[in-house]
């Protein structure tokens, strides 16, 4: 391989692993809740359950909270349906560190306590729907 052949492998790697790393970075500081997340960044005046849900926990809880992707419980079956109002409400709030950002607006988070208690409700709708 010629050296401007090798050069553009090099550059190609480099460009592949710091897109990697920097979506990995991304990833983890929205789960430790270390910040806001970039992806929910934006004001939410919503106290609608389902509008917040579909907002914030679609994406890896699914639509009907079946358990979509990264690892995220479904929340029609399992452990999940054992969680009291309260202890539901504390986890959206508080986030899983490593696998849930913290949804409070005092951890940084983009929904108010009204809020949480929308989603949390709304997530209690979804053990009875079928």
């Amino acid at each position: 391989m010629s050296d401007a052949g090798s050069i553009k492998v090099w550059v190609l790697v480099f460009v592949v692993l710091f897109g990697v790393g920097t979506v990995a970075l991304v990833g983890i500081g929205c789960a430790v809740g270390a910040n806001q997340c970039p992806f929910t960044k934006h004001t939410q005046t919503s106290l609608d359950g389902k509008v917040l849900y579909e907002t914030n926990c679609i994406a890896c809880h699914g639509i009907s909270g079946e358990g979509h992707c990264c690892d995220a419980p479904p929340l029609r079956s399992g452990d999940a349906t054992k969680l009291t109002l309260a202890q539901i409400e504390a986890r959206i709030a508080n986030g899983k560190p490593f696998f849930m950002p913290a949804y409070s607006k005092k951890k940084h988070g983009p929904l108010s306590d009204a809020q949480i208690a929308a989603v949390a409700q709304y997530v209690v709708s979804l053990r009875t729907k079928s």
